[in-house]
């Protein structure tokens, strides 16, 4: 119980020390990273079993795919809407597909080619959207708090729960949005348009690193692996495919912010 209580905050504080170093979007790719999902599917490991949590990986895999669908979908809706709008619309999406996802096959193949399919196909949609490359992240005094909260209580939730709803369910519920919605949402309540796009989109590609982490465990959890070695293996694999990819989406950004700035000065030209 008290490393439960103690990993949230630590969490928490990473996420805003990369949100003051480095922006709005890097601090959107670590909560989308299993930041509480991956301590509880951890607890639940030593508490329920490695089949158990392996079980509950791969609906955490599916889960991944959800965390996509509630950034993409935040983005578009907040483009013409406020922010409860916004975040109603999203977690609806979220809810509901993770509903239809409990009918799909225990399978981590098939857990794989979906939320892959998904989420690459949301990223490439997004860095089409006319989003600022310099957004300045948004630091609300009390959002620190809020989110150490929220988080401890959602991980000592899940694992306690755990038991009596299933590995589905509790994989599921893992994924759930928490941080990204509490970032998003303040963000964009404070009129901070750019800073909420790059937090999402952010989310986006942190999901992808997601689902590699979550894919790694449920593979290795059925084979003759120490539960720590098969965690620290799967942050690893994670971590280096987030750096990666984030680097390649983000200079597709750098090219579309150039390409709007370029159409805004020809339109300008053109009405001189």
């Amino acid at each position: 119980m008290l490393l439960k209580l103690i990993i949230a905050p630590l969490l928490i504080l990473l996420i805003t020390f990369a949100q003051k170093r480095f922006g709005s979007f890097v601090s959107g790719i670590i909560p989308g990273l299993p930041i509480t999902s991956g301590p509880i599917s951890y607890f639940i490991a030593l508490e329920q079993g490695k089949l158990f949590a392996a079980n509950s990986a791969v609906a955490s895999l599916y889960g991944m795919s959800g965390i996509g669908l509630f950034c993409f979908s935040y983005l578009v809706v907040s483009r013409r809407f406020g922010m409860l709008k916004s975040l109603f619309t999203a977690l609806s999406i979220w809810c509901v597909f993770s509903v239809i996802t409990l009918f799909l096959p225990v399978n981590i193949i098939v857990a794989s080619v979906v939320s892959l399919c998904i989420l690459l196909g949301l990223t490439i949609i997004s860095t089409k959207l006319n989003i600022s490359v310099d957004a300045k992240p948004l630091n609300a005094r009390w959002e620190l708090l809020v989110k150490m909260i929220l988080v401890t209580s959602f991980i000592v939730l899940v694992t306690f729960i755990s038991q009596h709803i299933g590995s589905a369910w509790s994989g599921l519920i893992s994924t759930f949005p928490v941080i990204l919605a509490v970032m998003g949402s303040v963000a964009h309540f404070s009129d901070k348009q750019a800073s909420t796009f790059k937090i999402l989109n952010g989310g986006l590609i942190g999901s992808l690193g997601g689902c590699v982490f979550f894919a790694v465990i449920a593979f290795m959890l059925k084979h003759n692996f120490m539960i720590w070695q098969v965690y620290a293996t799967a942050a690893i694999f994670s971590t280096l495919f987030t750096i990666i990819f984030s680097q390649l989406i983000n200079r597709q950004f750098t090219k579309q912010a150039l390409l709007n700035t370029k159409k805004a000065v020809l339109k300008i030209d053109s009405l001189g």
